[in-house]
């Protein structure tokens, strides 16, 4: 059975798809290569560069095969739903922007405005998302924004949505006022740490 209450990410500002538009870079406007610092010791030319940094981890020891499996979804879910959540994180970030110049009655006519624009673009998509993807998509936006989801719905949409959304979460078994605490669930924290959000060093 697919889980609609995780239609409640793209209800941020109604849909993700804001964040893909705003990710999106004409091909030929991109520096192609990357940059490095060129030094020269004893007459030789050395490049140096910053690389992004990596996890090393040693092959997994599960306990059973069932947190085993519960890994696996857990990393499949991932993968799925990471470029969701670089969009959502960057959409909100980008009303926080925009909020700080604006009075609270340009803010409410701004979000209004750019819910019109961006209706729907992913709403099939997240509407089809299984229990665990769309748990595993809240968590790491949560674990972004240091946010639990409830305040993140009640600072973009108000009180009232929020409080319908976390009712309707309670529903599948969620609460969105808990909030994404590291060691609560150990599996879903290893399978988090690969992933980069927001102004992440792969962008660059």
């Amino acid at each position: 059975m697919k889980n609609y209450i995780f239609v409640v990410p793209f209800l941020l500002l109604d849909a993700i798809s804001l964040g893909a538009q705003s990710v999106a870079t004409p091909t030929d406007s991109v520096p192609q290569g990357a940059w490095a610092r060129r030094e020269i010791v004893n007459g030789d030319t050395v490049f140096v560069m910053t690389l992004r940094p990596a996890r090393i981890v040693g092959p997994r020891i599960y306990k059973d095969f069932t947190e085993q499996n519960q890994f696996n979804r857990y990393n499949r879910a991932a993968r799925k739903v990471y470029p969701y959540a670089v969009q959502a994180i960057d959409l909100y970030n980008d009303l926080q922007d925009e909020k700080a110049d604006m009075s609270k009655r340009e803010y409410r006519r701004f979000k209004r405005a750019k819910r019109q624009d961006v209706k729907g673009d992913f709403s099939d998509e997240l509407k089809n998302l299984s229990k665990t993807e769309g748990k595993v998509l809240v968590k790491m936006i949560e674990r972004n924004l240091d946010k639990p989801f409830y305040d993140l719905i009640r600072e973009t949409r108000g009180g009232m949505a929020a409080t319908y959304w976390n009712g309707l979460g309670k529903i599948w078994g969620y609460d969105l006022k808990e909030g994404y605490h590291f060691g609560a669930e150990p599996l879903l924290d290893a399978v988090l740490l690969d992933y980069d959000y927001g102004d992440a060093i792969w962008r660059y």
